[in-house]
């Protein structure tokens, strides 16, 4: 069966777009872990996850960030900060302009997101806010469990606040997120521990938050740009066994199965230095 010449070309102009490729990937990681770390935390499974499922036919392995935004609301699930506010959307470029209330809410809603640089904080004072107020609420509901134990309502409430207080004792992720900004000079100037604080990139955008009484013009952290990190082969075998193992999921009580040493560079962008198992 002959190949024609066109078919060669094709083949050959692949290959070399594949080639060129590489070069610039790896070209890009290199660049990216010359010099000293930009900033050198130790992370555990509560902050870098494994994957719900691993397809068979992918021998690959990445760890998912799991960070979490500080709010009155105390949400798990939560992305809108209390520090991204209007004042703040207009520090990172947003135009906020004052539409009539009734186009408000769609603007906002669907305004376009922008690529910004995040603060990450590890184990802080976000992470401390949220442990009290769940221990706030542990005791509000305790009170009020022992002022009518007959009540089951009262007694589901109290066991679900002290639950929640151990996911967060033990398993839930340290990692907030604390702050934005477009020049990661100053925000690094701000937060100068190298340990404790990561300065990496992610996406936000305006949204429109209201309730029955209140209304305003807030903000919403999407993703962050590098939100899983590869596993190097030569450290897939620490998180082999845990694979097979029941894993750590959020509303599960089991404490840390690993450490991660994680180093961000001159781009910003994450990698695995070491790993090890807790016993």
């Amino acid at each position: 069966m002959k190949i024609s010449a066109s078919s060669k070309i094709l083949f050959l102009l692949g290959f070399v777009l594949l080639v060129v490729t590489n070069i610039i990937v790896l070209a890009g990681v290199s660049s990216n872990r010359s010099g000293n770390p930009e900033a050198m935390v130790t992370l555990t499974e509560r902050e870098l996850q494994l994957p719900y499922r691993l397809h068979k036919e992918n021998s690959g392995l990445t760890l998912q960030i799991s960070w979490r935004v500080p709010t009155k609301k105390n949400s798990l699930y939560e992305r809108r900060p209390d520090w991204l506010t209007s004042e703040k959307l207009k520090e990172l470029g947003f135009t906020i302009d004052p539409l009539r209330q009734k186009r408000k809410r769609i603007a906002y809603r669907y305004a376009l997101p922008k690529e910004v640089f995040i603060v990450l904080e590890y184990n802080g004072e976000s992470y401390m806010e949220a442990v009290r107020e769940a221990q706030a609420t542990l005791a509000k509901k305790e009170n009020l469990y022992k002022a009518d134990k007959g009540d089951k309502k009262l007694r589901d409430a109290y066991q679900r606040a002290e639950k929640d207080l151990k996911e967060e004792r033990i398993s839930r992720s340290r990692l907030f997120a604390i702050d934005a900004g477009l020049d990661p000079k100053r925000l690094r100037e701000a937060f100068p521990d190298r340990s404790r604080f990561i300065i990496t990139r992610g996406v936000v955008r305006p949204d429109y938050g209201y309730t029955m009484t209140t209304d305003k013009i807030t903000g919403y952290v999407t993703k962050l740009s590098n939100g899983s990190i590869n596993v190097p082969l030569d450290q897939r075998k620490i998180f082999d066994p845990f694979i097979l193992q029941k894993k750590l999921r959020m509303g599960n009580t089991q404490p840390p199965r690993y450490d991660v040493k994680l180093a961000y560079g001159s781009r910003l962008e994450p990698w695995i230095v070491s790993a090890k198992g807790k016993r």
